[in-house]
């Protein structure tokens, strides 16, 4: 079956209140136009045309064709000037020159539809070698949707914008989503014989409804049960009931693949997200990005990851933030750790409380329990970082490396003033600034002799 795909994108997003166009506003880490994208390649659509508005501003700045173009295999249609989705689709007719068949029409602000249930709609159209097919349901409140009107025999004979609805047509509850999919000959030539609405000036899409009723041509409607399938982004509260449902989508998903929570509804994970069985989520946790969970970790209360790699057996302790790092197994984080974009933690690391790592790589076993810097240096196998140890890594104009080797035990209180590489074995006493190279297994001081007054503090005191 070959189908192409048009996705109508251009629309001006007004009740969004936003300067952010409407179909780039996330929805768990993706556009909402990434989800119809997605159908139309689960559909493996010959053509994906997105129609796009003209520049955005004076300077001709057009976020939404610049996504586009950003996105391999799709067909970009600029619709010039706004006259309706009659309009929008008609713009399309050279990128779908050369196919033949039907065409699916796809809403950029519909994010919500099951892809297979897109695949059984298009397959009974094109099976009933229908010309025009659309998706309809029914929801408890129909405000701002076209209604679908049916005559006597229960065949869908009209598609009423609500503006233009009467008050008798208002009552109705099944609503069109504008998912259609119509022959293409068929359809660019309904599209010449559009007429502009005396309201607006536009051309309807949803005219050539009536055009193929007039035609005799059989519509063809498909009744999505769950409603919630449908709903279409207009504002940003519908925005914030549509990221509550696909939360909800996501985490059913995991909880159906073996993955743990303690409470499912305080957790937000985004939707490219990979969780291993067995990984145990905690309450408040963000999952963000491309993240990816092994298996058997404990992910605790309030962390939050972003586009990071966690390997099996990871635990994050509470409130911690990780962003495009990676944890090795069995490694410990937190509670109250940064790890900043390309820190690399290895097998068995352990990185404790108030501990920031950042473009760092720490080898096997290395620990770091509490309250340190560590950035822009490479820490060897099992070597000990004490407290409120901090790598000097910038002087105001570039930043320099730290390279400590295996087995380093280093003191409380250290600074490294980089670039400086420490020996393997060496030993760095507490409260040392370290501006040399350090050779293996020496000690390695840099603090005033200590001296003992007695009786100054009594004679002080006198």
């Amino acid at each position: 079956m070959e189908i192409a795909v048009i996705i109508l994108a251009a629309g001006q997003s007004k009740r969004i209140l936003s300067k952010t166009p409407k179909v780039l506003h996330p929805l768990c880490g993706k556009p909402l136009l990434a989800y119809p994208l997605a159908v139309a390649k689960a559909l493996k659509a010959r053509v994906t045309a997105v129609v796009v508005p003209p520049g955005e501003n004076r300077r001709g700045a057009n976020p939404i064709a610049d996504y586009v173009t950003a996105q391999p295999g799709l067909q970009k249609v600029v619709q010039k000037t706004p006259l309706g989705t009659g309009h929008a689709v008609a713009a399309t007719i050279q990128s779908l020159k050369k196919f033949s068949g039907h065409v699916l029409i796809l809403s950029g602000d519909v994010p919500l539809l099951h892809a297979d249930v897109v695949k059984a709609f298009v397959s009974e159209v094109v099976r009933k070698k229908s010309k025009l097919g659309l998706m309809t349901t029914k929801v408890p409140d129909p405000q701002g949707y076209g209604r679908i009107v049916r005559d006597l025999s229960g065949n869908i004979s009209a598609i009423i914008e609500e503006k233009e609805a009467s008050p008798d047509v208002r009552t109705i509850t099944e609503i069109n989503p504008a998912i259609y999919c119509v022959e293409k000959r068929w359809l660019f030539e309904a599209l010449t014989k559009l007429k502009r609405h005396p309201v607006n000036g536009e051309y309807y899409l949803t005219d050539i409804v009536g055009l193929a009723v007039g035609r005799g041509e059989n519509v063809f409607g498909v009744l999505v049960e769950d409603y919630r399938q449908c709903l279409g982004i207009n504002t940003r509260a519908e925005l914030a009931e549509a990221q509550e449902l696909m939360r909800k989508k996501i985490v059913d998903r995991w909880l159906a693949q073996g993955v743990g929570f303690i409470n499912p509804d305080d957790t937000y994970i985004d939707a490219d997200v990979v969780i291993g069985a067995d990984t145990l989520i905690y309450p408040n946790v963000c999952l963000r990005g491309v993240t990816k969970v092994g298996s058997d970790c404990v992910l605790d209360i309030g962390s939050v990851i972003s586009d990071s790699i966690l390997a099996d057996g990871v635990h994050i302790k509470p409130y911690s933030v990780i962003e495009s790092a990676r944890v090795g197994t069995g490694a410990q984080v937190g509670p109250f750790a940064r790890l900043r974009p390309e820190a690399v933690l290895k097998e068995q690391v352990r990185v404790g409380n108030f501990v920031e790592v950042k473009k760092s790589v720490l080898e096997k076993g290395v620990k770091a329990n509490h309250l340190s810097y560590i950035g822009d240096a490479r820490v060897g196998r099992e070597t000990n970082i004490g407290c409120g140890t901090i790598t000097c890594n910038y002087d105001g104009f570039k930043k320099y490396r730290t390279v400590i080797g295996d087995k380093v035990f280093v003191g409380s209180d250290v600074q490294f003033v980089a670039p400086v590489r420490v020996g393997r074995g060496a030993v760095i006493g507490a409260g040392s600034t370290i501006t040399k190279n350090v050779p293996e297994y020496a000690l390695a001081l840099s603090r005033s002799l200590q001296v003992n007054k007695k009786g100054w503090a009594r004679k002080r005191k006198k």
